[in-house]
Protein backbone atom coordinates (compact mmCIF):
# COMPACT_ATOMS: atom_id res chain seq x y z
CA UNK A 1 0.00 0.00 0.00
CA UNK A 2 2.95 2.14 0.69
CA UNK A 3 4.44 1.99 -2.52
CA UNK A 4 1.45 2.96 -4.62
CA UNK A 5 1.32 5.23 -2.16
CA UNK A 6 4.06 6.63 -3.16
CA UNK A 7 3.42 6.27 -7.06
CA UNK A 8 0.59 8.05 -6.56
CA UNK A 9 2.36 11.21 -5.21
CA UNK A 10 5.30 10.68 -7.43
CA UNK A 11 2.73 11.06 -10.02
CA UNK A 12 0.38 13.61 -8.33
CA UNK A 13 3.62 15.94 -8.34
CA UNK A 14 4.84 15.28 -11.39
CA UNK A 15 1.66 16.57 -13.44
CA UNK A 16 1.32 19.74 -10.83
CA UNK A 17 5.07 20.54 -11.96
CA UNK A 18 3.88 20.35 -15.71
CA UNK A 19 0.52 22.37 -14.92
CA UNK A 20 3.10 25.16 -12.94
CA UNK A 21 5.78 25.16 -16.35
CA UNK A 22 2.48 25.88 -18.66
CA UNK A 23 1.22 28.80 -16.46
CA UNK A 24 4.77 30.02 -16.65
CA UNK A 25 5.38 29.46 -20.04
CA UNK A 26 1.76 30.81 -20.85
CA UNK A 27 2.76 34.04 -18.62
CA UNK A 28 6.52 34.50 -20.68
CA UNK A 29 4.40 33.77 -24.16
CA UNK A 30 2.45 37.07 -23.15
CA UNK A 31 5.21 39.33 -22.46
CA UNK A 32 7.56 38.10 -25.38
CA UNK A 33 4.38 38.39 -27.83
CA UNK A 34 4.17 42.19 -26.40
CA UNK A 35 7.57 43.60 -25.95
CA UNK A 36 9.41 41.60 -28.36
CA UNK A 37 12.18 39.64 -29.24
CA UNK A 38 15.31 40.32 -31.23
CA UNK A 39 15.48 39.05 -34.68
CA UNK A 40 17.97 35.96 -35.98
CA UNK A 41 17.99 32.46 -36.65
CA UNK A 42 16.41 30.40 -34.68
CA UNK A 43 14.62 32.94 -32.94
CA UNK A 44 10.52 32.55 -32.83
CA UNK A 45 9.93 36.52 -33.51
CA UNK A 46 12.76 36.17 -36.28
CA UNK A 47 11.52 37.14 -39.81
CA UNK A 48 11.06 34.33 -42.12
CA UNK A 49 11.12 35.70 -45.73
CA UNK A 50 7.99 34.42 -46.27
CA UNK A 51 8.90 31.05 -46.37
CA UNK A 52 6.43 28.76 -44.33
CA UNK A 53 6.93 27.45 -40.80
CA UNK A 54 6.60 24.09 -40.50
CA UNK A 55 7.56 22.47 -36.87
CA UNK A 56 8.49 19.08 -36.54
CA UNK A 57 8.63 17.24 -33.24
CA UNK A 58 11.04 14.27 -33.70
CA UNK A 59 14.43 14.47 -35.77
CA UNK A 60 13.16 11.88 -37.67
CA UNK A 61 10.11 13.97 -39.20
CA UNK A 62 12.72 17.27 -39.30
CA UNK A 63 14.56 15.05 -41.85
CA UNK A 64 11.25 14.27 -44.10
CA UNK A 65 11.58 18.17 -43.98
CA UNK A 66 14.27 18.67 -44.99
CA UNK A 67 14.44 16.39 -47.59
CA UNK A 68 10.91 17.19 -49.42
CA UNK A 69 10.41 20.81 -48.28
CA UNK A 70 14.00 22.05 -50.27
CA UNK A 71 14.50 25.58 -49.88
CA UNK A 72 10.26 26.81 -49.57
CA UNK A 73 10.30 26.32 -46.06
CA UNK A 74 11.62 26.93 -42.80
CA UNK A 75 12.31 24.13 -41.04
CA UNK A 76 11.80 24.44 -37.02
CA UNK A 77 12.98 20.97 -35.36
CA UNK A 78 11.42 21.24 -31.41
CA UNK A 79 13.89 18.16 -30.36
CA UNK A 80 17.58 17.65 -30.67
CA UNK A 81 19.37 14.68 -31.48
CA UNK A 82 19.26 12.03 -28.62
CA UNK A 83 16.31 13.58 -27.06
CA UNK A 84 13.60 10.87 -25.85
CA UNK A 85 9.86 12.06 -27.38
CA UNK A 86 8.62 10.04 -24.87
CA UNK A 87 9.32 12.53 -21.60
CA UNK A 88 10.36 15.49 -23.76
CA UNK A 89 8.90 18.59 -21.78
CA UNK A 90 8.04 21.66 -24.03
CA UNK A 91 10.21 25.18 -23.17
CA UNK A 92 8.73 28.50 -23.74
CA UNK A 93 10.43 28.87 -27.14
CA UNK A 94 8.57 25.40 -28.76
CA UNK A 95 5.29 27.04 -27.36
CA UNK A 96 6.24 30.56 -29.66
CA UNK A 97 7.07 28.02 -32.31
CA UNK A 98 3.64 26.15 -32.28
CA UNK A 99 1.57 29.51 -31.77
CA UNK A 100 3.79 30.82 -34.66
CA UNK A 101 3.70 27.52 -37.05
CA UNK A 102 1.75 27.32 -40.75
CA UNK A 103 2.02 23.07 -40.52
CA UNK A 104 3.26 21.11 -37.18
CA UNK A 105 4.15 17.84 -38.41
CA UNK A 106 4.29 15.32 -35.54
CA UNK A 107 4.12 11.21 -34.99
CA UNK A 108 1.11 11.11 -33.45
CA UNK A 109 -0.10 7.47 -31.65
CA UNK A 110 0.99 9.28 -28.30
CA UNK A 111 4.70 9.70 -28.95
CA UNK A 112 4.52 12.90 -28.00
CA UNK A 113 2.71 12.78 -24.98
CA UNK A 114 3.71 16.23 -23.02
CA UNK A 115 3.48 18.29 -26.00
CA UNK A 116 -0.33 17.04 -27.13
CA UNK A 117 -2.18 19.81 -25.16
CA UNK A 118 -0.09 21.98 -27.58
CA UNK A 119 -0.70 19.81 -30.64
CA UNK A 120 -4.12 19.63 -30.18
CA UNK A 121 -4.51 23.66 -29.65
CA UNK A 122 -3.08 24.16 -33.16
CA UNK A 123 -5.95 22.35 -34.70
CA UNK A 124 -6.15 21.56 -38.70
CA UNK A 125 -2.24 23.24 -38.48
CA UNK A 126 -1.19 20.04 -36.74
CA UNK A 127 -0.64 16.79 -39.32
CA UNK A 128 -0.14 13.10 -37.88
CA UNK A 129 2.26 11.48 -40.52
CA UNK A 130 2.12 7.84 -38.50
CA UNK A 131 -1.63 7.93 -38.13
CA UNK A 132 -2.81 6.50 -41.39
CA UNK A 133 -4.73 3.36 -42.21
CA UNK A 134 -1.60 2.16 -44.41
CA UNK A 135 0.21 1.20 -41.13
CA UNK A 136 -0.68 -1.77 -39.48
CA UNK A 137 -0.08 -1.03 -35.84
CA UNK A 138 0.29 -3.56 -33.61
CA UNK A 139 -1.56 -5.76 -31.60
CA UNK A 140 -2.12 -5.23 -27.70
CA UNK A 141 0.85 -3.10 -27.37
CA UNK A 142 2.13 -1.69 -24.02
CA UNK A 143 0.15 -0.60 -21.08
CA UNK A 144 -3.40 -0.59 -21.22
CA UNK A 145 -3.49 -1.19 -24.69
CA UNK A 146 -1.50 1.91 -26.21
CA UNK A 147 -0.48 1.57 -30.26
CA UNK A 148 2.98 1.48 -30.48
CA UNK A 149 4.22 4.90 -32.03
CA UNK A 150 7.85 3.41 -33.53
CA UNK A 151 6.65 3.38 -36.84
CA UNK A 152 9.32 4.78 -38.47
CA UNK A 153 11.95 1.90 -38.42
CA UNK A 154 9.82 -0.28 -40.98
CA UNK A 155 10.66 1.56 -44.26
CA UNK A 156 7.60 1.14 -45.95
CA UNK A 157 5.86 2.75 -43.04
CA UNK A 158 8.09 5.63 -43.10
CA UNK A 159 7.48 6.21 -46.58
CA UNK A 160 3.80 6.55 -45.39
CA UNK A 161 5.44 9.57 -43.59
CA UNK A 162 6.73 10.93 -46.10
CA UNK A 163 3.30 10.78 -48.24
CA UNK A 164 1.06 12.18 -45.50
CA UNK A 165 4.51 15.31 -45.16
CA UNK A 166 4.10 16.02 -48.99
CA UNK A 167 0.31 16.17 -49.23
CA UNK A 168 0.35 18.60 -45.73
CA UNK A 169 3.12 20.42 -47.61
CA UNK A 170 0.90 21.24 -50.30
CA UNK A 171 -2.40 21.87 -48.72
CA UNK A 172 -0.24 24.57 -47.09
CA UNK A 173 1.45 26.08 -49.68
CA UNK A 174 -0.04 25.36 -53.27
CA UNK A 175 2.02 26.83 -55.07
CA UNK A 176 5.19 24.88 -53.95
CA UNK A 177 3.13 21.79 -55.23
CA UNK A 178 5.37 20.67 -58.26
CA UNK A 179 8.70 21.16 -56.01
CA UNK A 180 7.50 19.01 -52.94
CA UNK A 181 5.65 16.28 -55.63
CA UNK A 182 9.48 16.12 -57.26
CA UNK A 183 11.50 16.04 -54.50
CA UNK A 184 8.99 13.71 -52.49
CA UNK A 185 9.45 11.10 -55.71
CA UNK A 186 13.29 11.64 -55.45
CA UNK A 187 12.97 10.49 -52.13
CA UNK A 188 10.93 8.33 -52.11
CA UNK A 189 12.82 6.36 -54.50
CA UNK A 190 15.93 6.41 -52.26
CA UNK A 191 14.25 4.52 -49.64
CA UNK A 192 13.25 2.33 -51.41
CA UNK A 193 16.82 1.32 -52.26
CA UNK A 194 17.28 1.51 -48.44
CA UNK A 195 14.58 -1.12 -48.05
CA UNK A 196 16.47 -3.73 -50.60
CA UNK A 197 19.62 -2.65 -48.68
CA UNK A 198 18.47 -3.56 -44.94
CA UNK A 199 17.06 -6.78 -46.53
CA UNK A 200 19.90 -7.81 -48.49
CA UNK A 201 22.22 -6.94 -44.94
CA UNK A 202 20.23 -8.49 -42.92
CA UNK A 203 20.30 -12.07 -44.91
CA UNK A 204 23.89 -12.27 -43.46
CA UNK A 205 22.49 -13.27 -40.41
CA UNK A 206 21.92 -16.64 -39.49
CA UNK A 207 18.03 -16.59 -38.98
CA UNK A 208 18.69 -18.65 -35.90
CA UNK A 209 20.56 -15.12 -34.61
CA UNK A 210 18.17 -12.63 -35.80
CA UNK A 211 17.11 -12.20 -31.64
CA UNK A 212 17.15 -8.53 -31.30
CA UNK A 213 17.14 -7.45 -27.48
CA UNK A 214 17.21 -3.85 -26.70
CA UNK A 215 16.67 -0.98 -23.79
CA UNK A 216 13.07 -0.68 -24.70
CA UNK A 217 10.63 -1.68 -27.19
CA UNK A 218 11.09 0.61 -30.04
CA UNK A 219 11.83 -1.89 -32.91
CA UNK A 220 8.86 -4.45 -33.27
CA UNK A 221 8.07 -2.75 -36.43
CA UNK A 222 11.79 -3.26 -37.45
CA UNK A 223 11.50 -6.96 -36.55
CA UNK A 224 8.10 -7.49 -38.43
CA UNK A 225 9.53 -6.07 -41.26
CA UNK A 226 12.90 -7.62 -41.83
CA UNK A 227 12.78 -10.49 -39.99
CA UNK A 228 13.76 -10.22 -36.20
CA UNK A 229 12.46 -11.36 -32.82
CA UNK A 230 12.72 -8.60 -30.50
CA UNK A 231 12.63 -7.72 -26.89
CA UNK A 232 13.38 -5.17 -24.96
CA UNK A 233 13.97 -4.24 -20.92
CA UNK A 234 11.70 -1.90 -20.93
CA UNK A 235 8.22 -1.32 -22.71
CA UNK A 236 7.25 1.16 -25.95
CA UNK A 237 7.30 4.02 -23.45
CA UNK A 238 10.67 5.37 -21.33
CA UNK A 239 7.89 6.47 -19.31
CA UNK A 240 7.38 2.74 -17.37
CA UNK A 241 8.78 1.34 -14.93
CA UNK A 242 10.98 -2.10 -15.64
CA UNK A 243 9.66 -5.05 -14.53
CA UNK A 244 11.75 -6.91 -11.56
CA UNK A 245 12.16 -9.90 -13.39
CA UNK A 246 12.64 -8.59 -17.06
CA UNK A 247 16.76 -8.99 -16.93
CA UNK A 248 16.41 -12.46 -16.03
CA UNK A 249 13.69 -13.36 -18.79
CA UNK A 250 15.87 -11.57 -21.18
CA UNK A 251 18.74 -13.36 -20.15
CA UNK A 252 16.85 -16.99 -20.64
CA UNK A 253 15.94 -15.78 -23.79
CA UNK A 254 18.97 -14.92 -25.24
CA UNK A 255 20.82 -18.36 -23.78
CA UNK A 256 17.99 -20.61 -25.23
CA UNK A 257 18.63 -18.94 -28.80
CA UNK A 258 21.98 -18.66 -28.12
CA UNK A 259 21.98 -15.12 -29.17
CA UNK A 260 25.50 -13.70 -29.65
CA UNK A 261 24.84 -9.89 -28.73
CA UNK A 262 22.44 -6.90 -27.36
CA UNK A 263 22.13 -3.52 -27.83
CA UNK A 264 22.31 -0.22 -26.09
CA UNK A 265 20.11 2.92 -27.34
CA UNK A 266 21.26 6.53 -28.29
CA UNK A 267 18.36 8.31 -26.88
CA UNK A 268 17.64 6.25 -23.56
CA UNK A 269 19.00 6.78 -19.82
CA UNK A 270 22.03 5.20 -18.62
CA UNK A 271 20.36 3.52 -16.32
CA UNK A 272 18.18 1.74 -19.23
CA UNK A 273 21.40 1.25 -20.87
CA UNK A 274 22.93 -0.51 -17.58
CA UNK A 275 19.76 -3.03 -17.17
CA UNK A 276 20.91 -4.61 -20.57
CA UNK A 277 24.66 -5.21 -18.81
CA UNK A 278 22.70 -6.76 -15.85
CA UNK A 279 21.13 -9.31 -18.57
CA UNK A 280 24.16 -9.77 -20.25
CA UNK A 281 26.03 -11.10 -16.61
CA UNK A 282 22.95 -13.33 -16.04
CA UNK A 283 23.57 -15.00 -18.84
CA UNK A 284 26.91 -15.32 -18.37
CA UNK A 285 26.57 -16.63 -15.10
CA UNK A 286 24.04 -19.03 -16.31
CA UNK A 287 27.37 -19.82 -19.08
CA UNK A 288 26.25 -18.00 -22.33
CA UNK A 289 28.73 -15.23 -23.33
CA UNK A 290 27.28 -12.48 -24.72
CA UNK A 291 28.57 -9.08 -25.52
CA UNK A 292 27.02 -5.62 -25.81
CA UNK A 293 27.33 -4.52 -29.27
CA UNK A 294 30.17 -1.79 -30.04
CA UNK A 295 27.56 0.66 -30.86
CA UNK A 296 24.59 1.69 -29.45
CA UNK A 297 21.31 1.72 -31.88
CA UNK A 298 19.45 4.80 -32.79
CA UNK A 299 15.83 4.27 -32.03
CA UNK A 300 13.84 7.44 -31.03
CA UNK A 301 15.86 9.74 -32.59
CA UNK A 302 18.63 10.42 -35.08
CA UNK A 303 21.99 11.43 -34.60
CA UNK A 304 23.92 14.55 -34.46
CA UNK A 305 23.60 16.69 -37.86
CA UNK A 306 26.38 15.91 -40.37
CA UNK A 307 27.05 12.69 -39.08
CA UNK A 308 26.53 9.51 -40.93
CA UNK A 309 23.37 8.97 -38.73
CA UNK A 310 22.20 12.54 -38.79
CA UNK A 311 19.55 11.84 -41.43
CA UNK A 312 17.25 8.63 -41.50
CA UNK A 313 18.49 6.73 -44.13
CA UNK A 314 22.30 7.32 -42.22
CA UNK A 315 20.50 6.09 -38.92
CA UNK A 316 19.02 3.07 -40.61
CA UNK A 317 21.96 2.44 -42.59
CA UNK A 318 24.18 2.61 -39.57
CA UNK A 319 21.25 0.55 -37.47
CA UNK A 320 21.58 -2.50 -39.77
CA UNK A 321 25.46 -2.33 -40.12
CA UNK A 322 25.36 -2.72 -36.38
CA UNK A 323 22.81 -5.26 -35.91
CA UNK A 324 24.46 -7.28 -38.91
CA UNK A 325 28.09 -6.69 -37.71
CA UNK A 326 27.39 -7.58 -33.84
CA UNK A 327 24.78 -10.54 -34.78
CA UNK A 328 26.48 -12.07 -37.44
CA UNK A 329 30.06 -11.73 -36.23
CA UNK A 330 32.60 -14.75 -36.99
CA UNK A 331 34.46 -14.07 -34.19
CA UNK A 332 31.99 -14.57 -31.71
CA UNK A 333 30.32 -17.60 -33.63
CA UNK A 334 33.97 -18.89 -33.60
CA UNK A 335 34.00 -17.80 -29.74
CA UNK A 336 30.71 -19.86 -29.17
CA UNK A 337 31.74 -23.12 -30.52
CA UNK A 338 35.06 -23.32 -29.01
CA UNK A 339 33.05 -23.22 -25.60
CA UNK A 340 31.17 -25.99 -26.65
Amino acid sequence: MTTNNNSFHKSLLNKSCRILFLIVATCFLNITMISGCKEGAGNPQGKTNGKPTVVCTTTMIGDIADQIGGDRIQVIKIMKPGVDPHSYDPTPKDIIWFKKADLILYNGLHLEGNLLHMIKSSGTRAVAVAEDERIKLRAKAGNKGAADPHCWWNVAYFKVYVENARDALIKTDTEGTETYQQLATAYLKKLDELDAHVRKEVQRIPETQRVLVTSHDAFFYFGEAYGFMVDAVLGISTDAEVQALRTKELATLITGTETPAVFHETSVSDALNRMIDKVVEIAAASGHKVKVADQPLYSDSLGSPGTPSGTYIGAMTENTRIIVNALSSAETANEQQKEK
